[in-house]
């Protein structure tokens, strides 16, 4: 999903942090902030202005991750579903064919 297309996408709708949970400083507490329990990694949370957790990459079966099979990948649309403000249908479908793609390789 590291495209420059997708990379468009994403940076429409979401500012991305990412935290080293091995070497940054406050990552553990920000962990627990956000994450009810230890689910492995990589773990997400869109989380809004407000503060407030909006969906999380937990799903049904567990954490997500790198999603790679049907329910992960519905799970992940979801996540984009319910934190969209500006992403059309046809920016999440791309987001989820490039998503697929690359867990294909």
């Amino acid at each position: 999903m590291a495209t420059k297309d997708v990379e468009g996408l994403i940076a429409k709708e979401f500012v991305v942090l990412k935290i080293d949970r091995d070497r940054a400083p406050d990552a553990e507490s920000i962990a627990k902030k956000y994450q009810t329990k230890e689910e492995g990694l990589p773990w997400m949370a869109f989380i809004d202005a407000a503060d407030k957790v909006v969906a999380t990459s937990t799903g049904p079966e567990g954490n997500v991750g790198f999603p790679a099979k049907a329910s992960e990948y519905a799970h992940f649309k979801t996540m984009l579903e319910k934190a969209r403000k500006h992403l059309t249908d046809a920016d999440i479908a791309v987001l989820m064919a490039s998503l697929e793609a690359a867990s294909k390789k």
